[in-house]
């Protein structure tokens, strides 16, 4: 067996293309496209003909932003470090660094402008099946009972998470034939490929104007479906005990701890 050379403080003769280190695959590539469909041209026009330093792109930051939403919401901190030291963020930022101030000030200069295009970020990648969303729910109702208002649920959401358990469990299944030897964390090539994303990108935005969506779940069922992870068909089982009683029973919704329970409105 031959050892390879340690290679470590090998300097290169050219410029090494980031891409060719990144996966096709990538949720970079994804950021990039969304962002190349949003006009930040007015936002840079702010910046003209004013002293001091170079501002930079509006639309390099934003993809800074995006990229650390993708990646569960990272500090203005975090987001300045990965500029220096993760590849896909570095190809975002076209090789520079913003400051964590920059990057700070960006975010409360641009609320709304990056909470919309995080949004279709969203509508995008849920039309790719790449996200589940699913509303949560709070009430403060205090009742003295085995149960609580977050335990609710009717049979729409019976239906749904019935639903969800038994894909969920072929899935499981099906999982290992269907993905080989690929990891199954990779983008779509509809959301890498510039073109087939600007298909998507139409697509999605004259879709989003008129749809809404009815199966829609609310916090008790997502509790719910949170401890199918561990065991899926013993829930699944559950979940058809509870459609059964309420198709007996008159009730418009039951309760997921306790189905016998009834619902008395609270004084206060």
């Amino acid at each position: 067996m031959v050892l390879r050379d340690d290679t470590i403080n090998q300097t290169m003769l050219v410029p090494m293309d980031l891409r060719n280190l990144i996966p096709e695959d990538h949720p970079c590539y994804f950021i990039k496209n969304v962002v190349d469909q949003i006009d930040c041209s007015q936002a840079n026009r702010v910046f003209a003909d004013k002293p001091g330093e170079f501002a930079y792109p509006r639309e390099l930051l934003f993809r800074l932003i995006l990229m650390s939403i993708f990646d569960g919401g990272l500090s203005s901190h975090e987001i300045e470090r990965k500029t220096r030291t993760d590849i896909a963020y570095m190809y975002l930022a076209g090789m520079q660094h913003p400051s964590y101030r920059t990057i700070a000030r960006f975010k409360v200069d641009y609320p709304d402008l990056i909470d919309e295009s995080f949004k279709t970020t969203i509508k995008i990648a849920k039309e790719e099946d790449l996200v589940k969303i699913h509303p949560v729910s709070l009430d403060g109702t205090k009742i003295k009972a085995k149960t609580s208002m977050n335990k609710l649920t009717n049979e729409q959401q019976l239906k749904i998470m019935k639903q969800h358990l038994k894909e969920s469990i072929e899935l499981d299944e099906e999982e290992d034939m269907e993905l080989g030897e690929e990891s199954g964390n990779g983008v779509p090539e509809t959301l890498t490929d510039k073109e087939k994303f600007k298909e998507v990108y139409e697509k999605i935005n004259e879709s989003s104007k008129d749809n809404r969506n009815k199966d829609k779940l609310i916090s008790s069922s997502k509790k719910l479906l949170k401890q199918a992870e561990d065991k899926p068909k013993k829930i699944l089982k559950k979940i058809e005990t509870l459609e059964e009683k309420l198709k007996e029973s008159e009730k418009d919704i039951i309760s997921i701890n306790d189905s016998d329970a009834c619902f008395m409105k609270n004084k206060k």
